[in-house]
């Protein structure tokens, strides 16, 4: 079925706070940017009503999910308090029908649906949302609301509540992003002719974290499965969220990816590694020049040579 959504902006700005709405929804997202401290005030009537809310950095993958009665008073409080987000995202009633018990559902609804999708690091929510009770006609209409909640983050382009399989395993949080020295980040990685040679063997920039991976084991050979997930840790990312090493079934990992292209990882023989507990995985091929910096300053800090080729 065929739905309109309709978009708002503020000052005419394509990347700035909005407010976003469709046909026969009474669900209204205002996404917020926390630069953008006028769109606020400028709109504290329509902000001033129960809200589930979610508080964004999708560059460190980051997000709180929470609720409130009035929200205009919330986000005040948490940009004196949370210093993590640059992006709010407002879901609140155009009819003013939701309750504090309802928006109570919803936060505890979404903050679990994000969970189990496993896309975002929530550890700024110290604890999970209490689901309260609502009767059969209140919890249907909060699960159709939130379908509208889901649809609508996803046209926005956040993936919180996207399930993405080969994102999940092995999946590290809560890490900071690998400081790059200023050599590393004047690096020109651009066009599709480039490799990198590591301590003399050259590489296919989409081969790098295997290259990197291999290379880290030959140097510390009995460095174990979970020791390896914690310094290779999804800061090294960002937001792309494809990194992580499979270790469980590689050959189920090699039946889905024939049947939906959905891994993104080097999964023939000459690509499988063994940590030193004697654990067999593989690691993506998804690298581009931000990832490839940060896997190069790795080499550098390990004191390995590193020499960008073109062919």
């Amino acid at each position: 079925m065929a739905k309109t959504i309709h978009t708002i902006l503020y000052d005419d700005d394509l990347d700035g706070s909005k407010i976003i709405t469709m046909d026969n929804c009474v669900c209204q997202l205002s996404v917020i940017r926390r630069s953008y401290a006028e769109f606020v005030k400028d709109m504290k009537e329509e902000l001033s009503k129960p809200a589930l809310y979610i508080l964004l950095n999708r560059d460190d993958r980051k997000a709180y999910v929470g609720e409130t009665d009035v929200f205009f008073k919330r986000i005040a409080n948490h940009t004196a308090q949370k210093e993590f987000w640059n992006e709010a995202l407002a879901f609140t009633a155009n009819d003013n029908s939701l309750t504090t018990t309802e928006v109570k559902y919803l936060e505890s609804l979404a903050y679990e649906t994000a969970r189990l999708a496993g896309s975002y690091d929530l550890s700024e929510n110290s604890q999970a949302p209490t689901q309260p009770y609502a009767t059969k006609p209140q919890e249907f209409k909060i699960r159709e609301f939130f379908n509208y909640v889901k649809l609508l983050t996803k046209f926005v382009g956040c993936d919180l509540f996207e399930k993405n399989y080969y994102s999940l395993k092995g999946r590290q949080v809560g890490f900071s992003p690998i400081t790059l020295d200023p050599d590393i980040k004047e690096l020109d990685l651009n066009g599709r002719n480039v490799s990198i040679k590591l301590n003399g063997t050259k590489y296919k920039k989409g081969h790098m974290g295997y290259a990197i991976v291999k290379e880290y084991l030959k140097v510390h050979p009995k460095t174990t499965i979970p020791e390896l997930k914690e310094f290779f840790h999804n800061g090294l990312l960002g937001r792309w969220g494809a990194w992580n090493f499979i270790e469980d079934d590689i050959e189920a990992a090699r039946r889905l990816k024939e049947e939906t292209s959905m891994y993104r990882h080097l999964l023939k023989d000459e690509f499988i590694l063994t940590s030193g507990d004697g654990v067999r995985f593989v690691v993506s091929n998804q690298w581009e020049k931000g990832n490839v910096l940060n896997l190069l300053q790795i080499a550098k800090n390990e004191g390995w040579s590193y020499e960008i080729v073109r062919t």
